[in-house]
C-alpha cells in the first residue's frame, strides 16, 4: 500500500499535467476530430513540454502557465493548428501559433516543440520577475 502511494505521488505531476511548482501545463486537444489523435497528441505534448520546460530552469513565479492548444484546420484542409501561449497573473503574455498544412500528428507535436522552445526565453524571463 506504502508503495503504491509513493508511486502515485511520483506521477501525480505527470497525471496532473504540471511542469513543477513554478509552471503549470494546460494541453487542449479536444477540437482535433480524428479519433483518438487528440488523446496521442496530447499525451505526446505533454511528454515533450514538461522535458523542455523542466530544461528550461524556471524558478521565481508560481502563477506562470503554459497553454498549449492543438486542432484540426477548418473545413476540408488537412492538417492542425497549434498555439502556444505563456499566461502570468492570468493574463496573456505570449503567445506562439503555428498552421501546418497537410501535417501529421507528429509534426504537429514538432511545431509545439518549436514554438515552446523560441518561447523559452521569454518565460525564463517571466519565472524570474514574478
Amino acid at each position: 500500500m506504502t508503495a503504491l502511494l509513493a508511486l502515485l505521488m511520483a506521477m501525480k505531476p505527470l497525471l496532473l499535467g504540471e511542469v513543477g511548482p513554478e509552471v503549470r501545463l494546460v494541453v487542449e486537444t479536444s477540437h482535433v476530430r480524428e479519433a483518438g489523435a487528440g488523446s496521442a497528441i496530447a499525451r505526446q505534448v505533454r511528454m515533450s513540454s514538461q522535458t523542455l520546460l523542466r530544461t528550461t530552469e524556471v524558478a521565481g513565479s508560481s502563477d506562470l502557465v503554459v497553454e498549449v492548444s492543438v486542432r484540426t484546420l477548418r473545413g476540408s484542409s488537412l492538417g492542425y493548428a497549434t498555439e502556444v501561449a505563456l499566461h502570468q497573473g492570468g493574463r496573456r503574455v505570449a503567445v506562439d501559433r503555428t498552421r501546418c498544412s497537410l501535417c501529421t500528428e507528429g509534426e504537429a507535436v514538432a511545431a509545439v516543440q518549436r514554438s515552446l522552445a523560441g518561447l523559452a526565453p521569454r518565460l525564463r524571463t517571466l519565472a524570474h520577475q514574478g
